[in-house]
């Protein structure tokens, strides 16, 4: 199973493939803490593709793509980067950020590493960015004594 959007390099957008890709995931059985947790990571991906990857230009489009993968919900968000991902060396906690010791931007992939179960950015097969990020469709069930 799987879905694919195309969307505008506009922001606003980011809102329509969250409730998009927020339907696939009950369809697919997901918990609906997770699937806010989903929305949000989403966004955040949508928002960085935009803004960062795609530079605002209103001519490039940001691709999303959805499939299940065992029991995973994997999703590709691939800008056409006009500006590639480039990390750097050492990048401020969030703890250091919120003290004041550097910009609050850049929070967004700290965000979402804390949301979702896998996350990072992936080659691609054309030119641009692609980041990846997964959600288990469904949690482990704990056995206490």
């Amino acid at each position: 199973m799987s879905m694919e959007l195309t969307l505008p390099n506009e922001l606003g957008y980011e809102l329509i493939a969250r409730d998009a890709v927020a339907a696939f995931a009950r369809r697919l059985g997901m918990p609906h803490d997770r699937i806010d947790d989903l929305k949000t990571v989403l966004c955040e991906a949508c928002i960085n593709a935009i803004e960062h990857g795609n530079s605002l230009k209103p001519d490039l489009r940001v691709e999303i793509s959805c499939r299940v993968d065992d029991d995973r919900l994997v999703i590709d968000v691939c800008d056409q980067g006009v500006r590639p991902f480039a990390p750097s060396s050492e990048p401020l906690s969030m703890v250091e950020k919120l003290a004041g010791l550097g910009s609050l931007r850049g929070m967004g992939l700290m965000l979402i590493s804390q949301l979702c179960d896998e996350s990072g950015f992936v080659s691609c097969d054309d030119a641009g960015n692609c980041f990846r990020f997964a959600f288990q469709r469904h949690r482990a069930v704990s056995l206490s004594c």
